[in-house]
């Protein structure tokens, strides 16, 4: 599952391990972790961090991975025979949920959002996603969008 900076990837992850067996890995928590707790600097996320967090999930058996990449990491998951699905909200929604999250939390990473749109069509330009979730409606009618795509790949 691919998405931006507030498309909802950690309020599916909390929904996703509180209501099925699914290994699910965040990818950001991943980064943390390996990196002894801490975000590194970009340089060192992309370069050391990131390779490692993607070689252990590319070693689990059906993980279920949110995150954020590029094209280049996007396409080596496939190679290994991960199915990319898009987690999509719109520009405008994206930017409301940022105002909310720094409202609600009293931070934000907008600063990255025009980066992030450019990732983003840079990974449409390169038809990457093999699905497409909607990620503007109820929590629950997502998750069930999410569970209803690893149950077809699944095939249960």
């Amino acid at each position: 599952m691919l998405g931006i900076a507030c498309a909802g990837k950690t309020t599916l992850v909390r929904h996703l391990r509180a209501g099925s067996t699914l290994p699910v890995v965040d990818l950001d928590d991943e980064i943390g972790r390996v990196n002894g707790g801490t975000w590194p600097d970009i340089p060192t996320k992309n370069n050391v961090v990131l390779p490692k967090v993607l070689a252990e999930v590319r070693a689990m058996p059906d993980v279920v991975l949110f995150g954020s990449l590029p094209v280049d990491r996007t396409q080596e998951l496939r190679a290994a025979g991960f199915v990319t699905a898009l987690l999509d909200v719109s520009e405008a929604e994206l930017r409301r949920r940022h105002a909310a999250r720094l409202a609600e939390e009293g931070w934000t990473n907008v600063q990255w959002f025009e980066h992030e749109q450019s990732v983003l069509r840079d990974l449409r330009a390169h038809d990457v996603f093999d699905h497409v979730i909607a990620g503007e409606g109820p929590v629950a009618s997502i998750v069930d969008d999410i569970m209803k795509l690893v149950r077809s790949l699944s095939g249960s």
